[in-house]
This record gives C-alpha cells, structure tokens and sequence, in this order.
C-alpha cells in the first residue's frame, strides 16, 4: 500500500478541530471529521465507521477541501424556495388559511372542506402571485397555519355493500 499524497500539517489539523468545535451543521461536521482524520493518516474503514461515508465520498471532501479550504466543506444546500414570498405574503396567506375554509369541489360557500396542497397553491397565487417550487413548502405553509395533516380513512375493499350488510341483518331478524 502506498503512502498518502494528502497529509494535514499540525496547524491544519488544529484549524479543523477548532472548525469542528464551532459548526452547527451536522453534515459539515462529518466533513470536517472524514478530512481531518484522512489527512491525519487513520484507516479509511476507521472514518467510514466515523461518518458513515463511502471512501469515493470522502475522497470528494479531500478534494474539495484542496480546491476551496475549509470553506469547500460547508453546506452548499440554501434552504429551498422558501424566501420567494416575502414574510408580509406569508403571513397575509396565513391569516387566510387560517380565517377561511375551503369548499369541497362544486360547492360554493358550504363552510366545509379541508385544505390540501394544492387549495393552498391556489391561496399564494391569489395573494401574492408567486408560486413555490416543491410541496413542501405548501405543507409549511399548513403546519405554520396551526394544521394538522390527517390521513384519510381506509376503505375496505373485501368489506360487502351496505345493501349486503341490510339484507343479512333482515335475514337474521326474521330467523
């Protein structure tokens, strides 16, 4: 086995362990971790038991720590679409939401429906119209409203009709 091209000084390894101290980001600490330790000469089967990343996955954190420092190993992930309505958009859609209650289809103002994602969509549209790109953020949008998401409830299919349920139970009054 060949030695390893890739060697930490004793002031790099520093810098990552203070690094590792100071994140708040969990993948970024694994990265810090699997970097540090490869470039301290551990085993790779020791960092993968470590971070729970394959060896080509922690070959791309060294190279991206090679490429671009400690800043190369930092969540590149944004937080999604989120931030396309503003905060007044998304309160004025929560109130909404929370103020009215969908129609079920071909019903006009009965008072009773539940919202789904997709009357969700149509309220951000109608208020503020932008759209988001994943459901997701529709289903944040519930859960910041103060709702619940509700499964609906199971039919059976191997249960008989209610016309078989009544015939049965007149049989059985006669009898």
């Amino acid at each position: 086995m060949r030695p390893r091209e890739f060697q930490l000084n004793q002031t790099e390894i520093e810098r990552f362990e203070r690094a590792e101290r100071e994140t708040r980001e969990a993948i970024e600490l694994r990265r810090l971790q699997g970097v540090r330790m490869y470039g301290s000469g551990q085993e790779i089967g020791l960092i993968r038991q470590v971070t729970g990343a394959a060896r080509r996955t922690v070959a791309h954190w060294v190279e991206a720590y090679q490429t671009s420092g400690l800043s190369g190993l930092k969540v590149g992930w944004k937080g999604g679409n989120n931030r396309t309505v503003t905060v007044t958009e998304r309160a004025r859609v929560i109130h909404r939401l929370q103020q009215t209650t969908p129609c079920p289809v071909g019903q006009t103002n009965s008072g009773v429906g539940f919202w789904d994602i997709e009357k969700v969509q149509e309220v951000v549209e109608q208020e503020c119209g932008k759209r988001y790109r994943s459901r997701e953020s529709y289903r944040q949008l519930l859960i910041e409203a103060g709702f619940s998401f509700q499964h609906p409830e199971g039919i059976y299919r191997s249960r008989p009709s209610e016309a078989l349920i009544a015939d049965f139970e007149a049989q059985a009054e006669k009898k």
